[in-house]
């Protein structure tokens, strides 16, 4: 266990920064601070959202596999990709679409938000 800051605190502060000093130069400085912002803060999102993601991600890949599935997600996902080819999981198309469905929810909120809003909002 480590003290504090966490990694979260850290990253928060490297992002802060980059908004504050970085992001407010003109030119190629002020975008690359973009690109340094968007990438911590998806590494920050990553470690906060992740492990609970891939455990939902893993229970549906069970659900979806049974007995069959795989211990490790990306074993898992590659089962699954497989079994889709082989359209044995025709049968199962709501299960499937709403796992995949909650899926790209999932990854979307870590890699980016911004995608989930709905158009209105803005």
């Amino acid at each position: 266990m480590q003290d504090r800051p966490t990694a979260s605190e850290l990253l928060e502060a490297v992002s802060e920064f980059l908004e504050r000093d970085v992001m407010t130069q003109e030119g190629r400085v002020g975008f690359h601070g973009r690109v340094a912002r968007n990438v911590v803060d998806i590494v920050r999102r990553e470690l906060e959202l992740g492990p609970a993601a891939d455990e939902v991600e893993m229970e549906g890949l069970r659900s979806l596999l049974g007995v069959d599935c795989p211990a490790d997600l990306r074993e898992a996902n590659v089962a699954l990709a497989r079994l889709i080819r082989e359209g044995a999981l025709d049968e199962r198309r709501a299960d499937l679409l709403d796992h995949l469905r909650a899926t790209a929810i999932a990854k979307l909120e870590i890699a980016n938000p911004r995608e989930l809003r709905d158009p209105g909002d803005e």
